[in-house]
Order: C-alpha cells, then sequence, then structure tokens
C-alpha cells in the first residue's frame, strides 16, 4: 500500500513560513499554513496605525506592524531573494527596482512568490493557533481560535519575533515626562518635530530612525552600549551625535549616560532595543525562553526530544531569507526521509557544547541567537547535511562589500553601486 504523506502544519505565512511552505510541497509533503492576518507577508505588512500603548507592553490592540513609513532594505536585493527567486523579472520582482528596495517591493515580492509557487492555495487566513501540544503516537495537537482541532505529524513554527516590542531596563523611566515609544510603533518623524531626542540601541533600527529624526528634530542623541568606550576619533562625523548607553532618568527629562555625561531636558526617548521571542501557543516542555535564548535547539531548529518540531528563523543579524531557505530544505528533507538525524543523545551534547562556548565567549544570553559572519558557514553545514546547494562564491563576499559600504557612507549606501554584484550566469533550474 502507498505510504500516507505526512501532514505538516506551518505557523505564520511571512517570508520563513512561505518558503517553508514551498519546500514542503517539493517534498511532497501535505501542508497548511495558519495565518493569523488576512494576506501573507508577516513583518513586511505596513500598516500606518500603532498601538494605544507607544512602548508596545501592554496595548489594548495588538499591531503586528513594525516598519516604519519610508524603510528601505539594508541588504541589497542579490542577497536578499530566494536563491532560485530574485528580485527582478526573472522572479518575482521587476528589472526597475533599486537595489535597496522599499518595504513595499519586498511585500509584493512574497506575494509573488505565494502565488507562482502555489502557496496560496494551502493557507487559512485570519485563523491563529492558540495552542500546540503532544498528541498520541507523537503526533501533535494543535488548536486554533475559531475553536477547531486538527492533528499533524510534525510542526513548523514561522511566526517571527518581531512583534512584541523589548524595553531595557532604564531607572527613573517611570518619571520621564516626555514622549516614550518603542521603534516598533514608530512610521515617521512628525511626532518629534523640534524635540530633544534619545534613541537608545545600536542596531539597524536605531541608526536608520535617529538618522530619519534628525532631519525634524531640534537634537537627537544616539546611545547604545556598543558607544561606552568610543574616543572622539571613533566616532561618526555625521549626525546624529553618538554617546554611551543610558545609566537611568533623572528630575524627569535629564537622561544620564554610563560614561559618568548627562543629556538634559529630553523631550522623547525612543527605544530600539529590539524584540523578544515569543511563542504563547506552545504547551510546556517543548522549549524554553530566557533572556532571548530559546533552548535547548540542534543548530537552531530542533529541540533534541522533540525532532518533528521545528523553529525556522530564530538566528539575528543575519541574511534572513536565505537563511530561512536552507533551514526549511534541512528540515523537510529529513522529515521526508532523505537523510538521519543523529540520536537524541548526539544532539544533546551538540546543545550543551554550544552553549558552553557562548559562555566562555563572555557573549550575553540575549545575544545567542546573533550569528553576524557565522550564518555563511551555518548555511554551507544545512546545506552539506541536507544535499542542497552550498551559497553561490559571490555571496559573503557581496555580503562583507554591503556592510563596509553602510559603514563608510551610512547616508549614501543604498543608493552607491556594489562592484561585486554578481552576474547570474547560473541557471536557475540547476538549483536545488
Amino acid at each position: 500500500m502507498p505510504q500516507c504523506k505526512k501532514r505538516v502544519a506551518i505557523i505564520g505565512a511571512g517570508a520563513a513560513g512561505l518558503i517553508a511552505a514551498r519546500e514542503a510541497i517539493h517534498e511532497g509533503l501535505q501542508i497548511v499554513v495558519y495565518e493569523g492576518a488576512e494576506d501573507v507577508g508577516g513583518v513586511w505588512i505596513y500598516r500606518s496605525e500603532v498601538e494605544d500603548d507607544l512602548l508596545g507592553q501592554s496595548p489594548h490592540k495588538r499591531i503586528y506592524c513594525s516598519l516604519y513609513e519610508s524603510l528601505r532594505t539594508n541588504l541589497p536585493r542579490e542577497l536578499m531573494a530566494f536563491s532560485d527567486y530574485p528580485f527582478d523579472s526573472r522572479g518575482g520582482g521587476k528589472d526597475e527596482w533599486p537595489q535597496f528596495m522599499t518595504h513595499h517591493h519586498v511585500n509584493q515580492y512574497l506575494k509573488n512568490f505565494a502565488k507562482n509557487f502555489g502557496v496560496y492555495q494551502h493557507i487559512q487566513f485570519q485563523t491563529k493557533v492558540v495552542r500546540v501540544e503532544k498528541h498520541e503516537n507523537q503526533k501533535w495537537l494543535i488548536q486554533l481560535d475559531n475553536g477547531a482541532i486538527e492533528i499533524f505529524d510534525a510542526v513548523m513554527v514561522c511566526n517571527g519575533h518581531y512583534s512584541k516590542p523589548r524595553i531595557a531596563t532604564v531607572p527613573g523611566m517611570e518619571h520621564f515626562k516626555g514622549l516614550l515609544m518603542h521603534s516598533h510603533n514608530y512610521r515617521r518623524p512628525k511626532p518629534f518635530s523640534g524635540k530633544r531626542v534619545v534613541v537608545l540601541g545600536a542596531g539597524a533600527s536605531g541608526e536608520d530612525i535617529s538618522r530619519e529624526i534628525a532631519l525634524q528634530a531640534k537634537a537627537v542623541y544616539w546611545c547604545a552600549e556598543a558607544f561606552n568606550n568610543l574616543d572622539e576619533s571613533s566616532k561618526s562625523t555625521e549626525w546624529p551625535e553618538q554617546r554611551a548607553g543610558v545609566a537611568k532618568i533623572e528630575n524627569a527629562t535629564d537622561v544620564h549616560l554610563k560614561d559618568g555625561s548627562k543629556i538634559g531636558d529630553v523631550d522623547a526617548f525612543l527605544f530600539c532595543t529590539g524584540y523578544h521571542y515569543e511563542f504563547p501557543f506552545l504547551a510546556d516542555g517543548i522549549i524554553s525562553v530566557e533572556d532571548n535564548w530559546v533552548h535547548p535547539l540542534y543548530l537552531e531548529l530542533i529541540p533534541p526530544e522533540h525532532t518533528n518540531i521545528a523553529f525556522i528563523g530564530l538566528p539575528h543579524s543575519v541574511i534572513p531569507f536565505p537563511l530561512f531557505e536552507m533551514q526549511s530544505k534541512w528540515y523537510l528533507r529529513r522529515l521526508s526521509g532523505r537523510f538521519e538525524f543523529p540520536s537524541m543523545d548526539t544532539m544533546s551534547l551538540s546543545v550543551a557544547q554550544q552553549e558552553t562556548t557562548l559562555r566562555e565567549e563572555g557573549r550575553p544570553q540575549r545575544h545567542y541567537h546573533k550569528m553576524g559572519d557565522e550564518q555563511f558557514a551555518y548555511i554551507n553545514l544545512l546545506a552539506t547535511q541536507c544535499g542542497a546547494n552550498p551559497l553561490p562564491d559571490w555571496f559573503e563576499t557581496l555580503a562583507h562589500e554591503a556592510r563596509e559600504k553602510r559603514n563608510q557612507y551610512p547616508h549614501l549606501y543604498r543608493d552607491l553601486p556594489l562592484k561585486n554584484t554578481p552576474k547570474y550566469h547560473t541557471k536557475l533550474s540547476q538549483l536545488k
């Protein structure tokens, strides 16, 4: 008798969920994609409205958009794309799209992807997963917000991690009289017009938003732990002014920094301090989340004791779409029987060794999923194990050039040419 197809639930129809769905279809698996919104795109769906709690901690209505109106990618489209589906007329975009695209371009690309690969027909929109728990015979029970209960052989968690804002602890913040906001609820610079603004956070959003606000604000101070020990020669000569991390707030308007200096008469304080990993639908005992560290996970993907559930897209400081793609290929090729996972003991030992390494490096626990340059070897390791093509030779070179351009020309890099942009000689049909 023919073998029954394994049934896989995919939670989320953003970029991770869409590529997971496409790869599952390629593997001949039966899938259902659950998405709470009315269309695909996930974090790339722009909404102009914001929450009533601008810090995003206890809003009456949760807004899942974290995009600002003017946002353009900080990566060129050649790096952003899935391997066989470029951001031009050969794939899901147009040749005239800029190399560093707007969020509207990325959203359209994802819609085209879902349409072109037949993913739409597998998605249940405006349907939220409220419970995922173990069922008999190693299956999973999934409860939906409409009361329905479904049983699956495997689950892929692709719900993203850019919707629940993380607020750094700042003593005295409760007495601050000015505007408090997290970048999750930032859309445009107008609310900061004429104000003295502190922006906290050294990441991409802190950099972009502080520069945009500075066009209308009276003064902008870009503060971060990463700037604690910068001497004057190392600081950017361009606005906004880089300052040390924030120590406390006093007298309702004075921000004291960790180098002993003070910024007085602050009118607005904007947190660009990232997001929490959140899986409110998961039953206890599957994974733990402590200080933004999701564990235990083998290769950032699967709990050793529960190999039929995978978490796609947890690493950050990465080039996201190619990483999502390779993680999905690796997991789904194993699920369809192309290769075997190591034993539970072997995976558990690997997880413990990785934790020890991170701790010995002195890395803060909240940064355990931060990859940076480690991502290239990671993606290629997954490719080797599952029989997929590794990253092309130009990929890492272009990534480094793009980063150097960004550091050298922070205002202009999105509009400057990149010399390592590839000439596409590989036929897309040859990719696997």
